[in-house]
């Protein structure tokens, strides 16, 4: 069947399934590039106000299906089961070309297989963390995928062999991770003088990580301050927290400490700042695409650290290194993220400008990795229900 020919079959209709923010706002981009490709396309499943808004029917709200630990899926295990029965039931009755489930593994990867057996193909979006520890995962996951679109240009490889269709799409934060005031606008609000260095400190989004690593970042940021008194510190506080969940873990060394603290303004002091310490995770990637010189922090229990030595399978633990390859940015895990240690850090990169250009134009080649997909989520998705109503179109 030609392109022509294929264009001309009946709008597709698609089932969607996402969860919290992340999720929802892929879903809702991918949604947008198919409405846009296929006028009359329908959609239905789970979303959130963006997927909403881009004319998803969501038959539940996503944040029944976005919970974290065993004892939170436990207690609403009853009604996950009521909603994966009625999606099932849903799908059974008013079947889609092609259900697109995004992130939320444990719950969309059984979803998934109930739409095999129904013969319902399946585009899985976010590619589950395998890479990291649970690698014998990815052979399982072409009993029951047709393709997996992957955030990260090191993933298709992990899948080489499986018989998985893989295609790196290109990571969204590429084009949110931006600074919406200048560096200079940014340091002008904060009353900085020109010369004054201005060090970020991201401690995380939990309550665990701020109870872990607040304190040894704010311990290097007074060692720091004693070497350089001109030396600004700003932290960045996620919208999980409140300025208290901070203060609860705020050192007695520490208290004569001037430190701004800025409310949902990480990537203005990302992009203004001339250092950071950054808590492993998501942040790190961020930074990167900014293009902020950093050193990662990650401390946890004892306990999680010994078993995570011995099944987590990456030589890093940080998005940018694991992205670039190599060890672009210094990480301190454990024992070495203390404040001597840290503030050591800081120093290197205040210091020595030859080991800040360096480590910037690592971070500048990571963006280019991330912006550079061969294909879009929604070139790929198009292409796939192209040929299936070809196919249908051929069957009838």
């Amino acid at each position: 069947m030609t392109a022509s020919a294929q264009r001309a079959a009946r709008p597709p209709r698609v089932m969607i399934i996402s969860g919290e923010a992340s999720g929802d706002f892929l879903a809702a981009e991918l949604l947008n590039e198919l409405s846009a490709e296929f006028p009359g396309l329908t959609a239905f499943g789970v979303g959130g106000l963006k997927s909403r808004a881009a004319g998803l029917e969501s038959l539940y709200h996503p944040n029944e299906l976005s919970l974290i630990g065993l004892a939170e899926v436990v207690r609403h295990l009853p009604r996950l089961v009521s909603i994966m029965n009625a999606l099932t039931a849903r799908m059974r009755a008013d079947r889609p070309d092609l259900l697109v489930t995004v992130d939320l593994p444990d719950f969309n990867f059984r979803l998934a297989k109930r739409a095999k057996k129904l013969g319902v193909p399946v585009i899985h979006y976010v590619s589950p963390q395998v890479w990291a520890w649970r690698r014998g995962r990815a052979d399982k996951l072409a009993g029951f995928l047709d393709h997996l679109l992957a955030l990260f240009p090191f993933e298709p490889e992990i899948y080489a062999g499986t018989g998985l269709p893989v295609s790196f799409v290109g990571h969204p934060l590429v084009h949110r991770a931006q600074p919406k005031r200048s560096r200079e606008q940014m340091r002008a609000d904060l009353g900085l003088a020109d010369d004054a260095p201005l060090i970020a400190l991201l401690p995380g989004s939990r309550p665990g990580e701020i109870a872990r690593l607040l304190e040894p970042m704010l311990l290097a940021a007074v060692r720091l301050r004693m070497e350089k008194p001109n030396t600004y510190f700003a932290i960045a506080l996620a919208d999980t927290l409140d300025e208290a969940s901070l203060r609860a873990h705020w050192p007695a060394e520490a208290e004569s400490l001037s430190v701004s603290i800025i409310p949902n303004g990480a990537y203005d002091l990302l992009g203004a700042c001339d250092a950071a310490l950054v808590a492993s995770g998501t942040a790190t990637l961020e930074a990167a695409l900014i293009g902020a010189p950093m050193v990662v922090v990650y401390r946890v229990n004892a306990l999680t650290y010994a078993i995570g030595r011995r099944v987590i399978q990456v030589p890093y633990i940080s998005l940018a290194n694991l992205v670039a390859g190599e060890g672009v940015v210094p990480e301190r895990i454990q024992h070495e993220a203390n404040p001597d240690t840290l503030c050591q850090d800081l120093r290197t990169l205040l210091d020595d400008p030859q080991a800040a250009a360096q480590q910037r134009q690592g971070l500048a080649r990571i963006r280019q990795q991330l912006s550079t997909p061969p294909r879009t989520a929604g070139a790929i998705v198009s292409e796939f229900l192209h040929q299936q109503l070809g196919d249908i179109q051929e069957n009838t």
